[in-house]
C-alpha cells in the first residue's frame, strides 16, 4: 500500500483538506500553477463543470466548496487518483453535488458542461492538447467557456484550443504560468 499525504491548504478563504500519495501530481501540496488558477478562477453561478485530469482533487473540490449551487464532475486517466480524488469529496462534504470519474481526457461523460477547468498534464504532449482541444469543444456548451492554467505552454494552447475556439485570452502569468480563459461562443 501507498503512504498517505495529507495536503492542507487554504485557498481565497476557503479551507481545503486532502489525501495524497505517490504516483499523483504534487502529492504534498497544491502545487503553484493550481494554485494561481484557483486565485483567478472564474467561477459559475450555476449549472455544470468539469474538473479534467482532477488528480486527487484541488480543482474541483475547490470549485464545490466555492459555489453549494453548482455541479461538479471530476475526471482522471489514473485509477489511484480517482480513489483519492472520491475520497477527498467525501472528506470535504462535496459528495451530494460531485462524481468523480475514471476517463481518457471527457470520455466517459456524456454530459455537457457550463464551464471546464484544468491543469492540463503537457507533459504528455501535443497529441494530447489536441485531443483535450477536440473533447472540450464537444462537450462545452454553447457561451459556456474553459479555464486552464498551464506552465511555458501558452502558444501551444492557443494554437489547438483556436481550431475550435476564436475567443482565447490570456488573463495572468504569474511564475512562469498562464491562465487561459477560453470561450465558445
Amino acid at each position: 500500500m501507498k503512504a498517505i499525504e495529507v495536503v492542507l491548504d487554504v485557498i481565497k478563504g476557503v479551507p481545503l483538506s486532502f489525501y495524497s500519495s505517490a504516483g499523483v501530481f504534487s502529492k504534498r501540496k497544491v502545487d503553484t500553477g493550481t494554485r494561481s488558477l484557483l486565485e483567478n478562477l472564474v467561477i459559475p453561478k450555476e449549472g455544470l463543470v468539469a474538473d479534467v485530469g482532477c488528480g486527487y482533487g484541488p480543482i474541483g473540490i475547490f470549485v464545490a466548496l466555492s459555489n453549494p449551487s453548482l455541479r461538479v464532475v471530476m475526471m482522471d486517466v489514473d485509477p489511484n487518483a480517482v480513489k483519492l480524488a472520491k475520497k477527498n469529496v467525501e472528506i470535504n462534504g462535496v459528495a451530494d453535488r460531485v462524481k468523480v470519474l475514471k476517463s481518457d481526457v471527457m470520455s466517459a461523460s456524456d454530459l455537457k458542461f457550463d464551464a471546464i477547468f484544468s491543469n492540463p498534464p503537457l507533459s504528455k504532449g501535443v497529441d494530447f492538447l489536441k485531443k483535450f482541444a477536440r473533447c472540450t469543444n464537444e462537450k462545452l456548451k454553447d457561451g459556456g467557456y474553459i479555464q486552464l492554467v498551464v506552465y511555458r505552454g501558452e502558444e501551444n494552447v492557443k494554437k489547438e484550443f483556436s481550431y475550435f475556439f476564436n475567443n482565447i485570452t490570456v488573463i495572468k502569468r504569474v511564475k512562469g504560468y498562464s491562465i487561459i480563459l477560453i470561450k465558445k461562443t
